[in-house]
């Protein structure tokens, strides 16, 4: 420890990191932090032993991981703000892997019959439309058809946890004392204020596409106590393959969303993508054999339009033309 800076124990640490220090305490801790670089570097070796402990069995102190990290990171940005100094994130990506574990284990741990409240609630669209529904946290649900989402959290509960059974388009009201989690299929998802999109396939895979903000998409592994987890922004998409026990991220589908507004936003891409994205939502084939239109980019948005009025205006845009067999449509120059 630094001979420059106070004292600080480390019982007054090892609450810091779990979350249960007062203010006061918060404040002295950061204080600390901000003194000497050494007192991160020992902030740092205390959190190895806290993540050794953790293996232990019963761990050695009972604590809420996500609540502490959430709790922490808030103090965090408030004081950066307050003393427009930029702190070192000291929890590490070892760290957080082992919050992540946590995390799983309470939630996983809701699912069980005993763990469950009265008051869940349970949102259901057996329909042939979608339905919009508001959370008792403000934040905007929009299930497709065939899906399910039950709340399982109260007003006072420190985190908004929940199970989704099909697909939902989240607008979740930001908390950054309160994590908004979602039981997947075979995963989950963590974010404190964001859109996205989550689809559950065969029960057990799950895709995330992400309209803004971060998303963590999660996969707990039953051959080890490791947790794998994909932190997503705007733009991106993550896939979670059970089969395969992996995560994937890609770029975000452009039919992700269609099921939900009926709208295509094409920024700059080749007309090959728009053609195999109008062939999944509207259920064709579309054969265009010419690379030079294949290879012609598109930046337009098209707003419950059928696949001909589509096809009508790229036609006219690139001058080119298409014939229709059944649902066959095939593009060609003219």
């Amino acid at each position: 420890m630094s001979n420059n800076s106070p004292h600080i124990d480390t019982v007054l640490l090892t609450k810091f990191l779990l979350g249960e220090t007062s203010k006061a305490e918060q404040l002295q801790v950061i204080e600390w932090l901000d003194a000497d670089p050494a007192n991160r570097l020992e902030l740092e070796e205390l959190e190895n032993v806290w993540i050794k402990s953790g293996n232990l069995d019963p761990a050695p102190l009972p604590v809420d991981v996500p609540k502490a990290w959430n709790i922490l990171e808030t103090r965090i940005d408030e004081h950066e703000k307050k003393s427009g100094k930029r702190i070192i994130r000291y929890l590490t990506p070892v760290i957080f892997a082992a919050a992540s574990i946590a995390l799983v284990i309470t939630l996983f741990n809701l699912l069980k019959p005993e763990s469950v409240g009265q008051n869940q609630i349970v949102v259901s669209n057996y329909s042939d439309s979608v339905q919009t529904d508001t959370l008792p946290d403000g934040s905007l649900v929009t299930l497709n058809k065939n899906s399910k989402l039950t709340y399982l959290s109260s007003a006072d509960d420190t985190q908004r946890n929940m199970v989704l059974e099909g697909e939902a388009f989240f607008e979740v009201v930001r908390d950054t004392l309160r994590p908004f989690v979602i039981k997947a299929g075979m995963g989950g998802v963590r974010v404190l204020g964001t859109s996205f999109n989550v689809k559950v396939t065969n029960e057990t895979n799950v895709t995330v596409d992400v309209v803004a903000g971060l998303v963590e998409l999660f996969y707990p592994m039953n051959s080890s106590p490791d947790t794998l987890r994909l932190q997503l922004k705007a733009g991106e998409r993550g896939i979670l393959s059970h089969q395969q026990k992996k995560l994937f991220s890609d770029r975000a589908s452009l039919s992700s969303l269609f099921w939900n507004d009926n709208t295509f936003v094409f920024k700059n891409r080749p007309l090959k993508d728009v053609f195999e994205v109008l062939s999944e939502c509207y259920k064709v084939k579309i054969v265009c054999e010419d690379n030079y239109i294949n290879y012609t980019n598109l930046s337009t948005t098209f707003k419950n339009k059928n696949v001909d009025e589509i096809l009508d205006v790229i036609a006219a845009t690139f001058d080119i033309s298409y014939s229709r067999e059944g649902n066959t449509y095939r593009i060609y120059s003219q």
